[in-house]
């Protein structure tokens, strides 16, 4: 079944179907190219016949002049021997009609050459089986009249030789024309399969992705593949350079930061503050606090996309992790008039990775919902198996993520509230994604009807991830 689909999609491709085109072009092509070789080679053919009679009776005639007509018959009687499968036929007549001389009786014969049929020839007896007609030539010897013929039994013959030849050709030609389009198109359609599926890659974020190249291939697609390894090599350093800055600078500031923060802790510790300055203090050490925070977050998701945590990486019981996670939230949400449940149909389920990780990944997507549903949201937290992998879905009924937003808010720093005026960095998500990468996880955003739903596919422990 798999190859059927496989053979069907190739010939639905856009290489397929230009193949089999050109292979049909050139299939007409060839059928005219045989058809007319074969018209002029039948033409020609019997043009040389028709001009070997008439080179035959313009010697009778000279013979005539010369020698008279005793000479004539004398060479005519040289063709009595000569008949094999009645290749020639001669009859001299006078002005009479009188048959002087002849292997046949009669010939119905209107003008001085042409083709006849074999019906209009009348003999003692009966023409040989194969032959179907007759080229004529007549020439006039004084009062008598002489006609030569040659039959089309070895044009015929050729004929068929050179329809079973150029059918057989053709037929060839054809099949090879088909089986080089097919090779063709097949190798263009694996090589589009293979840059197609590297950019789906780099669109998923696997920059290390490239597209296969063979040094000695120097056609138009190879060359492509090189613009385009190129090109994400250039986008895989700029991302790189990108993130690379983000992280300095969380580094660079968060030393000062914590130096700021612990000044304003000495300020708000002086005894003889006023009021409105103590009121100031409070508000930039919760400043600085969101401040720090933001910074610890980007170097820690700098730190996971490097894969700092993967040599870390065990047998971790996702089950587990939900309890905490339960433990940790559900009071929160009861203080928020929100239901927090876990439903979990795989208690067993194994996955590789970091416990610690996976429990920040989980509870990112619990606190998100928490901040941004309204009272009497439910949230709900299951574990199942999904094609011999592991399914973690968070889901709630809230206002969800419109459609066209899901891709964006895993950027740095996006958040759907443009005024910032909520709590948040927006770096909540990213660090979902980051750590949802390191575990080769699959990450989608769902609708919920209402609400959202975010579903998380690990694979399972002791399995490769593709």
């Amino acid at each position: 079944m798999a190859r059927a689909a496989g053979i069907s999609g190739f010939l639905r491709s856009t290489s397929a179907r230009l193949s089999l085109r050109f292979a049909v072009l050139y299939a007409v092509i060839t059928a005219l190219v045989l058809g007319l070789t074969y018209h002029f080679a039948d033409r020609e053919l019997r043009q040389w016949v028709a001009d070997q009679l008439a080179q035959d009776a313009a010697g009778f005639a000279d013979l005539y002049q010369g020698e008279g007509l005793d000479a004539v018959q004398a060479k005519l009687a040289g063709f009595a021997g000569f008949n094999f499968e009645d290749y020639r036929i001669y009859l001299l007549v006078d002005a009479e009609g009188q048959v002087l001389a002849g292997n046949v009786d009669a010939i119905d014969l209107s003008g001085d050459s042409g083709y006849i049929p074999v019906d209009a020839i009348h003999a003692q007896t009966p023409r040989y089986k194969d032959v179907t007609g007759y080229l004529l030539h007549s020439v006039q010897l004084g009062q008598h009249r002489l006609t030569l013929g040659s039959s089309t039994y070895y044009q015929e013959e050729l004929r068929e030789v050179l329809g079973r030849g150029f059918l057989a050709g053709f037929v060839l030609m054809l099949m090879t024309g088909l089986l080089a389009g097919v090779i063709v198109g097949h190798r263009t359609e694996r090589r589009l399969t293979q840059i197609s599926a590297a950019l789906k890659a780099v669109s998923d974020g696997q920059l290390d992705r490239r597209v296969p190249t063979t040094g000695g291939d120097t056609n138009d697609l190879a060359r492509m593949a090189d613009d385009i390894n190129r090109t994400i090599a250039q986008l895989e350093r700029m991302v790189d350079s990108q993130k690379q800055i983000s992280a300095d600078i969380a580094h660079d500031l968060r030393t000062p930061m914590q130096r700021l923060r612990q000044r304003l802790d000495a300020l708000q510790a002086a005894p003889d503050l006023p009021d409105p300055i103590r009121s100031a203090v409070d508000e930039a050490l919760e400043i600085a606090d969101d401040l720090i925070e933001t910074f610890h977050a980007l170097l820690r998701i700098a730190q996971i996309e490097a894969g700092a945590r993967a040599d870390r990486f065990a047998d971790a019981a996702l089950a587990l992790v939900l309890e905490r996670v339960e433990d940790a939230y559900g009071a929160v949400a009861e203080e928020n008039r929100q239901l927090l449940t876990v439903k979990m149909t795989d208690h067993e389920a194994l996955v590789r990775g970091d416990q610690q990780l996976l429990t920040q990944m989980i509870s990112n997507l619990v606190e998100n919902a928490l901040r941004h549903c309204p009272a009497q949201t439910r949230i709900k937290l299951s574990l199942s198996r999904l094609d011999g992998r592991v399914l973690l879905q968070v889901s709630d009924n809230g206002p969800g993520i419109p459609e066209g937003e899901r891709e964006k808010v895993l950027r740095r720093f996006y958040r759907l509230e443009k005024s910032r005026t909520t709590p948040g960095n927006g770096l909540g998500l990213s660090m979902v994604k980051a750590i949802a990468d390191l575990h080769g996880a699959t990450l989608r955003f769902d609708d919920n009807h209402p609400g959202l739903r975010v579903l998380i596919l690990f694979p399972l422990a002791g399995r490769k991830t593709s």
